[in-house]
């Protein structure tokens, strides 16, 4: 998966990664990452009233976030933050809302999880929407000042197909120049964009039409385009069974007004069959070779396959 480090909230250094996630919008961090561990629990942030520590300000709103099948609980705090990697730096303009988690709860059967291969937080990139009360809790890239000649948005870079066993805990993870912040006309000329569309109002994500198949009836649904999922997804009818491909299948995506990407899948799962999913995603294995770009100025989204 792809990471994003975190170096400080207000004027507290953090130095954590969160996973990057193009289908949520807002950063959620885990409570003892920034906290004390003493007034954080599973039971909630202990604090009776709103409280400012090191240049972050920590409400007693309580706010569940959603993400796919589990719920960020949290409180809203306030804070400037600075992501990225300490060479080069970059920081919202203002201070903006997020959540600092106590708790992850698994939504079909209300267990907490949580452990050393749970990532600490989400960073959610996407223009969309938004968390918490009217939607407060935003991408934090909706508020970084870009240079001149750019357009406020994002475009991924392929972050590579060799991959290691690594956890942010041991801090040995290789590092990939991925995101860019700030969309140059140049490049964008490298990407076949078109104006995003919007699976539902429910969602925090911009989407393509696109058709996944493999030697099969295509299956056409809006599709999210997916750094903060493992594999990809496509819809089935709600009262069939969970599937997944086998290695060595042929898969193509089709999407109009871009190239066809043909893949073969090399693991299991990669590609599966999901009952009740009313949208595709495209998960991580689209990032390796290919890129991705939003503008949020001109809501254009846009793809390049091989580079």
């Amino acid at each position: 998966m792809l990471y994003v480090k975190v170096l400080s909230l207000g004027d507290h250094a953090v130095n954590q990664p969160l996973l990057l996630d193009t289908g949520s919008s807002g950063i959620t961090i885990d409570c003892k990452s920034v906290l004390p561990d003493d007034i954080c629990s599973d039971t909630g942030i202990k604090i009776t009233k709103d409280q400012k520590i090191d240049g972050i300000t920590i409400s007693t709103q309580k706010v569940i976030m959603t993400y796919a099948t589990y719920d960020d609980y949290g409180n809203i705090a306030y804070a400037r933050v600075t992501f990225g990697s300490p060479g080069s730096p970059v920081s919202t303009d203002t201070s903006i809302p997020f959540l600092i988690r106590y708790k992850v709860v698994r939504r079909s059967t209300g267990e907490i999880v949580g452990g050393p291969l749970w990532p600490k937080g989400i960073f959610g990139i996407s223009p969309v929407g938004g968390g918490g009360p009217g939607g407060m809790i935003k991408s934090p890239l909706s508020v970084v000042s870009v240079g001149p000649g750019l357009d406020r948005g994002y475009y991924l870079s392929p972050i590579g197909v060799k991959w290691k066993v690594c956890t942010n805990e041991a801090a040995n993870c290789p590092q990939v120049e991925a995101l860019h912040i700030g969309v140059p006309k140049d490049v964008k000329r490298d990407f076949r964009v078109q104006r995003w569309k919007e699976a539902s109002s429910r969602y925090n994500f911009p989407t393509l039409d696109s058709c996944i198949s493999w030697g099969s009836e295509p299956i056409c649904r809006p599709t999210l385009y997916d750094t903060g999922n493992s594999t990809i997804m496509a819809v089935t009818g709600a009262s069939k069974p969970r599937t997944s491909l086998n290695t060595g299948t042929k898969v193509l995506v089709k999407t109009e007004g871009q190239e066809d990407w043909n893949f073969t899948t090399t693991y299991n799962p990669e590609v599966e069959s999901v009952p009740g999913l009313d949208h595709n995603i495209i998960g991580i294995r689209y990032f390796e070779k290919n890129s991705l770009l939003l503008d949020f100025e001109t809501r254009e989204i846009g793809l390049r396959l091989g580079h």
